[in-house]
Parts: structure tokens; C-alpha cells; sequence
């Protein structure tokens, strides 16, 4: 899935989830009825655009086998306008669907603020949950007591899109860039070259999501597992130094917003493009005559030895009915949709949503040739990517406060050329002063 949050939806967010809390408490509930194909009962879920499209076709396979449960998906136009209702109905109480779609990065900010909605489900899962899905969704399916409150879906691993006709066309192997130093000396050779096309684009407005991708590859991001800000930290500055570098040297084109992005990509303005995996969807919906021009490649690593892996989003299924039949019902169409090798190949084939289910990476049907990177070995890349992740992702109840701020900072050294360290310095104060947080030492 695409998330190119803007920061109105991240104000909205924080809005919507810090009042009318409730105060923590655990759900006990460990146990649930028992179902079968006779059971009869109505379960609601709650998702927007693919994502609702794609319960709506494991929900056809979920009723083979238990025909008399109704699954009912209510598909929001996005994320935001989801969120916003999310935010309204938890608080009064009333109208709470049995099942809700929730960003990673935004799980806690819902259910540390209304845990009486979401069902605990690490007795339900199986035992060993976190080292069958992604590793960097890990964090942020557990509330802060150690609830397992959501189950993740689809992941987002980065990798270095490139247009393999240009770079032939300029006489360079892409396969000499292994670290970001290789990349950007690359790119002044490529752009020598070929004067006409950026190296890359991505941007510099609303979304800091190009700066996120490089923190989670270098094992930062903007809290640290202690829950202390670390958004002015070395790692943090030498990741936003990469980006600024990147424009300082001229070969970044900036973007603007999704459709520029497309646009570029689509138009052959830019020569590569360091995205989520959900890219690959998109750039086959949107650019089907480009067939067999691109192909995808690991990231560039901070060093040598570094990481070429990082993760760009991805959503989760929580339990939020207080049921217990609905509840047994939510869960097994979770178990359904989520925990199945054929339920998640079937939301990446028709859908793009790359699994976060690590055991469908291992199924023939998975690891075969994509005619639209000329045949590469696409999935088993992406799959590689994955388990290479650093775990890196904390979130927290008040991370829409936090990104709020991260974004803001983000544009102003992008865009305005402020100096990254005090600009930093002075999110980490602001972020302290906002959230009662501490400043990593």
C-alpha cells in the first residue's frame, strides 16, 4: 500500500485519539467459543480502497468454509478518512466495527489510548508469531503491557527501482553501487551522461518517508526501544546528510507530491527510484507499456558492511469487537486472511500487498520470474529484503506528535538548507517539551 501521510492527516490523527480515552486495562479474554461451518453470525471490517478490496476476495474463501459468518467491509476512501472515524466511534463507544485495518506505525496511538477495544491475541496466534511475519512489524503489533493487539498484514521492503534501458544506454553497471557514496559518485557519471534525467526523485514536501527508509536501514528511527527520542541522534543526522547530499549535488528531482512522483517515473525524468515494494504495483498499473525497463535492486548500504534493507509502511488487523462470538469469528477470518500462504499470494497477485507471512516466501508459486522486470527474480529479492530488515521501527502512543514535528523539520533542511544538527537538536527539544519524553544520551 502507498502511504504518503501529509501532515493535516497526522495533525487530524492526534486529534482523534487523545480524547476521551479510556484508562488502560488489559482484556483477560484468552479463550473464545468455538466455531464451525454452522455457526451464523455478522462481522464487520473496517479498511480502505485495496485493502478493503482484497478482504473482500479472502472473505469469498473464508465463507467455503464457514458460509454462515457474514463478513461485512466497509471501504474508507484512505487511511486519513478512516483514521478519523476510527478515532470518533472508539472514543464514544458506538458503532466500533469487529475488525479494524490499522497503519503499523499507528497501532499503538489507538489502542494504548483505548485498550478495552482491542483483544489481546497472543494466545490465539501461534507461538512462534514473531519470527513467522516480518521482523520490522514485530514492535509495532504490541501495545506497551506486551498485548499482542494486531497481526501484520502486507510489508513494505525497500529496494532501489532503476531503469535498466537508461543505465545500459549510459554504459553504466547499476551493480557498482553498493554503498550510498557509490550511488551518489554513480549519479554524477550517469547525469554526465544522460543530462537530461535526474538520478532520482522523491518529495522534499509533507512526507518523510525517503528520510524514514534510511534511519530504519541505519537501525535508528525517531524513539529507540527505551522510548527516548533519538531524532537528533549521530545516525538520524547522517541519514537526513544523505538526502541533502543528494540535492546539494543536483541529482534529485523533487516530485512534489504521489501524482508528481508518478509522473516522473512514468515520463523518464528520473533514472531510479528507492521505494516500498508496493511501488511495484503501482508502476504496473500505472506505466504497463514500460515493460521490461525497469528492475529492482538492494539499496545502497551506509558502508560496506552495512544493511541494504529497510521497510516504508504496511497495515495490521486488529480485533476490536467485544463479541466473543464475533470475536472467534474475527479471528478465524484473521487466521483466514493473514496466517495463509494462499490468502496472502492471492492479496499480492491481484492486489500488490507483499506478505508479511514469511512462510508464503518459501512457495513455488512466489518465487517466479516478473515479465515486467524482464523477468528478475523479483519476489525472492523482495522476500531476501524482508528478512534483512533491521528492527529498527518504534512507535508509541503519541507518534502522530512525533512525526508531526519530523516532518516539519524534514522540509525545513530539504528545502530551506537549516543546519541538520541544531535543526534536529531542536525537534528533539520540541518533541521532549511536547510528549514528556526523554532525549536519548
Amino acid at each position: 500500500m502507498k502511504y504518503f501521510c501529509k501532515i493535516a492527516f497526522a495533525t487530524l490523527l492526534t486529534i482523534a485519539v487523545i480524547s476521551c480515552g479510556d484508562s488502560k486495562s488489559k482484556n483477560e479474554i484468552v479463550e473464545l467459543p468455538a466455531i464451525d461451518e454452522n455457526t451464523e453470525t455478522e462481522i464487520t471490517v473496517w479498511s480502505w480502497n485495496v485493502a478493503a478490496k482484497a478482504l473482500m476476495e479472502t472473505a469469498k474463501t473464508f465463507n467455503e468454509k464457514y458460509p454462515k459468518i457474514k463478513v461485512n467491509v466497509q471501504e474508507f476512501g484512505g487511511a486519513g478518512p478512516a483514521f478519523e472515524r476510527y478515532g470518533i466511534v472508539l472514543a464514544s463507544g458506538e458503532g466500533i466495527p469487529d475488525i479494524m485495518t490499522i497503519e503499523s506505525d499507528y497501532v499503538q496511538s489507538f489502542a494504548e489510548k483505548y485498550p478495552k477495544y482491542f483483544l489481546d491475541l497472543k494466545s490465539l496466534a501461534p507461538s512462534d508469531i514473531d519470527q513467522i511475519v516480518d521482523p520490522s512489524k514485530v514492535t509495532t503489533s504490541y501495545d506497551s503491557e506486551g498485548k499482542l493487539v494486531a497481526i501484520a498484514w502486507d510489508s513494505g521492503p525497500v529496494v532501489m527501482y532503476y531503469r535498466e534501458d537508461l543505465f545500459r544506454q549510459a554504459g553504466i553497471n547499476p551493480d557498482s553501487i553498493v554503498t550510498w557514496e557509490d550511488f551518489i559518485r554513480i549519479g554524477k557519471e550517469f547525469q554526465g551522461k544522460m543530462p537530461n534525467v535526474k538520478f532520482i526523485g522523491w518529495p522534499f514536501v509533507q512526507d518523510d518517508g525517503f528520510w524514514r527508509d534510511l534511519m530504519v536501514q541505519n537501525n535508528v528511527y525517531y524513539l529507540n526501544r527505551d522510548g527516548d527520542i533519538t531524532i537528533s541522534s549521530p545516525k538520524a543526522v547522517e541519514s537526513i546528510t544523505i538526502l541533502r547530499r543528494l540535492i546539494d549535488e543536483g541529482l534529485a528531482l523533487n516530485t512534489v507530491n504521489w501524482d508528481g512522483t508518478i509522473r516522473a517515473n512514468k515520463n523518464g525524468e528520473v533514472a531510479t527510484y528507492i521505494i516500498a515494494a508496493w511501488w511495484g504495483g503501482t508502476i504496473k498499473d500505472q506505466m504497463p507499456e514500460m515493460k521490461g525497463k525497469w528492475r529492482a535492486m538492494k539499496m545502497p548500504a551506509f558502508d560496506l558492511n552495512g544493511a541494504r534493507a529497510s521497510s516504508h509502511g504496511g497495515s495490521t488487523l486488529a480485533i476490536t469487537s467485544l463479541d466473543p462470538i464475533k470475536q472467534a469469528a474475527s479471528w478465524a477470518f484473521i487466521e483466514h486472511s493473514l496466517l495463509s500462504v494462499d490468502s496472502q499470494l492471492l492479496m499480492y497477485d491481484k492486489f500488490g500487498l507483499f506478505p508479511s507471512y514469511l512462510p508464503a516466501y518459501e512457495d513455488e508459486r512466489f518465487n517466479t520470474p516478473d515479465p515486467y522486470f524482464g523477468n528478475q527474480f523479483y519476489n525472492q529479492l523482495l522476500g531476501e529484503v524482508t528478512r534483512e530488515i533491521p528492527p529498527a521501527i518504534f512507535t508509541s502512543d503519541d507518534y502522530s506528535e512525533v512525526r508531526n514535528i519530523a516532518v516539519s523539520v524534514y522540509e525545513d533542511i530539504l528545502n530551506n538548507n537549516s543546519d541538520i544538527q541544531n535543526t534536529l537538536n531542536n525537534a528533539a527539544n520540541q518533541i521532549s517539551s511536547s510528549t514528556g519524553r526523554k532525549i536519548a544520551k
